[in-house]
């Protein structure tokens, strides 16, 4: 695959567009109240791609994961607020780079996403089909029980 030049801008303002980025995203993602609880419901990776102006283009795709060095658990609780890891990032310069990325992490996984989903969708589509079932079975009770009204 040839190399694409994806950055119209020199080094220093793609730099100083990083990290604004990078901070403001930082910051919306931390004060979202879900944010302390993302590592422990599996969610060790974010990849969001950034653009500019027209003018400016494509400043690049921020990957942040989660990284555990102390070997502890994290915990929240109403007095006490403890997180064992740190969020880490990585700037990439090619949207395709960050394809590949997203695919090596599923890859990685110790679980089938795709069978997670089609598991939940079966599951949906059974309890739906039940809950049709017991209304037309209302439906036809209260049918017979017009015409012994009628008599």
């Amino acid at each position: 695959m040839p190399d694409k030049v994806y950055l119209p801008m020199n080094p220093e303002m793609r730099d100083e567009l990083r990290y604004a980025m990078n901070t403001q995203f930082r910051y919306k993602l931390y004060r979202d109240p879900t944010f302390p609880f993302l590592h422990s419901m599996g969610i060790r990776h974010i990849i969001q791609g950034f653009e500019a102006k027209e003018e400016l283009g494509f400043v690049g795709v921020l990957h942040l994961w989660y990284e555990n060095n102390s070997g502890e658990l994290s915990y929240h609780t109403k007095d006490k607020h403890f997180v064992a890891g740190d969020w880490k990032h990585e700037w990439l310069d090619r949207p395709e780079d960050a394809i590949k990325l997203a695919i090596q992490i599923q890859k990685n996984k110790p679980y089938n996403e795709d069978k997670l989903i089609q598991v939940a969708i079966e599951y949906a589509r059974k309890a739906a089909d039940r809950h049709v079932k017991k209304l037309v079975e209302e439906h036809l009770e209260n049918e017979e029980e017009i015409p012994k009204l009628l008599n």
